[in-house]
């Protein structure tokens, strides 16, 4: 597809994330270290950024977290984890989405982008740089 004409594949921004699995815990743990090119999304030729998380399929709302919002910026520096308790066997059945939003006060926050979705193969890696399209 020739991102030209479909703009829902245009680029906009990357984000540096860390995945590690912690044995003795139980649990995969998530960083959320940086973002990088950010799209402005306010006026003042800004965002203000934060980063979801979600582990896939899951109703409970322990499967959701947010970062911290990061105030008028386009290369917000995060350095946040978060732990999902989950067995290691049960990874295969998980995808990890990641959305990066712009808050807005007093209005609906604006959806940057997200990242493509991280499968079942999450588990064995360290540090994962993805473009947010």
């Amino acid at each position: 597809v020739n991102k030209t004409e479909d703009k829902s594949l245009e680029e906009r921004g990357r984000i540096m994330i860390s995945l590690k699995y912690n044995t003795q815990k139980s649990c995969l743990v998530v960083g959320i270290i940086r973002c990088a090119h950010l799209a402005a999304m306010d006026a003042n030729g800004f965002s203000d950024p934060y980063v979801k998380t979600y582990l896939k399929p899951d109703e409970n709302k322990k499967s959701k977290h947010k970062t911290a919002v990061k105030k008028k910026t386009l290369n917000p520096e995060f350095n946040e984890e978060f732990c999902y308790d989950i067995k290691y066997a049960d990874l295969t059945k998980k995808t990890l989405e990641i959305t990066v939003w712009d808050y807005d006060i007093g209005k609906s926050n604006d959806f940057i982008g997200e990242s493509d979705a991280v499968s079942s193969s999450f588990c064995r890696c360290v540090a994962v740089e993805e473009r947010v399209q």
